[in-house]
């Protein structure tokens, strides 16, 4: 047993106050007797005048020192452990990502990592040093070393389910800074529903990934055909056991199509439906069976602009840039092999020149420019005979941030005062891309011939998001976003001031380029800017957040199993001061009675 507090001792010297009043205090009485008979009982008192002859036989006595003692006991914060080292320094690391919603017993994931977080603080010694860190995707530092338990607790409340993705392994690194910031001994403890491997840090898991039935919507898509227009919805079975349930499709709030599913464990469903219009801005698809994970049960699409997007690519053999660009939606791909069949009455929304560079600049549209000469736009240099290149962090999504390729001679951008770079040799600069005038420019400054970028699994996803981006006119770069996706808005003019709306209807102000931090809403969102309007949305990320068939992590030697592997022990000042009300109701009795 230890104690949290000492400086309650000083209140021993109670104890000795005590026992000298009960012997100051005077236990006869003056009476008149008729009878030298009763001068036995006088000699008696007369001897209980005495000091000490006065504490003989006092019940009432002690359990007043009892009384005291357990007072001062209970002051002292006595702590009983129940086996295991107790550590001055506790990181408690808590995941709030996605998954997190998914339900636990009559909560969620979260609510009861959030209790049994509580539980473990509840159970150290009331100085111990308390560092809270909660994940979203990134690692959070709400409590830096304080040993206010209240403080502790209204953090640990104030926790908000998140719908970020990310590996809670990252969290690792933080807490091996945390610790080498500690001249005492820590312990971690992580509270996820992810897999999690603690190597060389002292800690224990504690998992809370339980299993059971859960379908999700992982996307739902449009497509303009001659005369009709063509929804497609992807469902996948992500949870245990069969899933048998109700697909919804809504165009606003009209109800217009019902699919029925009878999907395996694993199993995913594609559900194409024509339409002759769409009345509204949204699509919206639900399903109709409750199951562990509610938010994947619904996924909202926003249509956007009804216009096909026309690309025109411009180069003498490419077929990696053709198949790139036509998978992107409501889009027309045009190949010319020869610049000078550009007409000035062409009128394409984005122009690729591969390995070519007109004379003369189309005068509307966006333009990409692979393997350039220097343009009006921007200035090539000569760069080198070969390297590795690499995505520069932060300036391309999550999906390209581990980009690699081996690229034959290159030439370097010097990227201009509107652009910025996302691709690097060394300290040479091979993409960009930026925005002038109302334009969108891009460019690689190499041939794809003569590197194996055309082979990365990465290479389509970059067509893709640039070709995404440079035929989007509108202050996002795309309508439909899963929650974790970098949102960068931007305005109609660079000091337009954007009304941002959220699904719950609130509204803040904010400027052009501005990133939206949208993982704690998930629904709807609308942009306004002088007389313009733009709608898009956020929908749960269920390819990386939704499974429920895995019951429990991985093995490890840190795993805790039992929840009750969690306690350090228990604070008894409660039950002592049990025992002080009990004691007092005992002296009370014997006061009645007259001892």
């Amino acid at each position: 047993m230890g104690f949290s507090s000492l400086w309650p001792l000083f209140l021993l010297i109670t104890i000795p106050l005590l026992i000298l009043l009960y012997i100051l205090k005077r236990k006869y009485r003056e009476e008149v007797i008729s009878s030298t008979l009763l001068w036995s009982e006088v000699y008696k008192n007369t001897r209980a005048n005495t000091p000490w002859e006065k504490l003989r036989k006092n019940i009432l006595l002690l359990l007043q020192i009892i009384i005291l003692l357990l007072i001062i006991l209970s002051l002292m914060k006595p702590f009983l452990n129940f086996g295991g080292k107790t550590y001055k320094n506790i990181i408690l690391v808590l995941d709030n990502t996605a998954s997190m919603t998914a339900e636990y017993g009559n909560g969620t994931r979260l609510e009861e990592g959030k209790r049994l977080a509580k539980e473990v603080l509840s159970s150290t010694k009331e100085d111990t040093n308390t560092y809270i860190i909660s994940f979203d995707g990134s690692s959070n530092l709400l409590q830096n070393g304080d040993f206010n338990k209240e403080v502790s607790n209204e953090i640990i409340d104030s926790i908000s389910q998140s719908y970020g993705t990310g590996d809670i392994n990252d969290t690792i690194s933080f807490i091996k800074a945390i610790g080498e910031g500690i001249e005492e001994d820590y312990e971690a403890i992580i509270i996820t529903d992810k897999e999690f491997s603690l190597g060389d840090v002292n800690g224990k898991i504690v998992s809370l990934a339980n299993s059971g039935v859960n379908a999700s919507i992982d996307n739902i898509s449009h497509k303009y055909l001659e005369d009709k227009i063509r929804v497609i919805a992807t469902i996948t079975n992500r949870g245990t056991g069969d899933y048998e349930g109700d697909f919804s499709l809504y165009d606003g709030e009209e109800l217009i199509s019902v699919e029925s599913l009878s999907l395996k464990e694993g199993e995913n469903k594609t559900i194409s439906l024509d339409l002759s219009s769409i009345k509204s801005e949204t699509l919206r698809g639900e399903l109709s069976r409750k199951d562990m994970i509610l938010e994947d049960n619904t996924y909202n699409h926003v249509v956007g602009k009804k216009k096909v997007n026309k690309i025109l690519i411009v180069t003498e053999q490419n077929l990696f840039l053709e198949k790139a660009f036509s998978v992107i939606q409501n889009t027309e791909v045009y190949k010319t092999n020869n610049v000078s069949n550009l007409t000035s009455s062409d009128n394409y929304d984005l122009y690729v020149f591969d390995s070519v560079t007109p004379d003369i600049m189309p005068s509307k549209g966006s333009i990409l420019f692979i393997n350039p000469a220097s343009n009006e736009f921007f200035n090539v240099v000569s760069g080198g005979e070969g390297g590795e290149a690499k995505a520069v962090i932060g300036e391309v999504s999550k999906y390209l941030e581990g980009t690699t390729f081996t690229a034959g001679k290159y030439n370097a951008i010097e990227i201009p005062y509107y652009g910025r770079g996302f691709l690097n040799i060394d300290e040479d600069f091979i993409g960009f891309k930026g925005e002038v005038d109302g334009r969108k420019i891009a460019s690689l400054s190499f041939d794809l011939h003569n590197s194996d970028f055309p082979l990365k699994k990465e290479f389509p996803i970059l067509m893709y998001e640039l070709g995404e981006n440079l035929i989007s006119s509108g202050m996002v770069y795309k309508n439909n976003y899963k929650a974790g996706d970098k949102i960068i808005v931007s305005g109609i003019s660079l000091d337009s001031n954007i009304t941002l709306t959220y699904p719950k209807g609130e509204s803040e102000e904010i400027s052009s380029g501005d990133e939206i931090k949208e993982e704690n809403e998930l629904g709807v969102y609308k942009l306004e800017a002088l007389d313009e309007k733009e709608l898009f949305s956020v929908n749960f990320p269920s390819e990386k957040e939704g499974d429920t068939k895995v019951s429990n992590i991985s093995e490890s030697e840190n795993l805790v199993t039992s929840k009750a592997e969690l306690k350090r022990g228990i604070n008894i000042s409660p039950i002592l001061i049990l025992l002080v009300i009990m004691v007092v109701a005992f002296e009370w009795i014997m006061y009645k009675r007259g001892n």
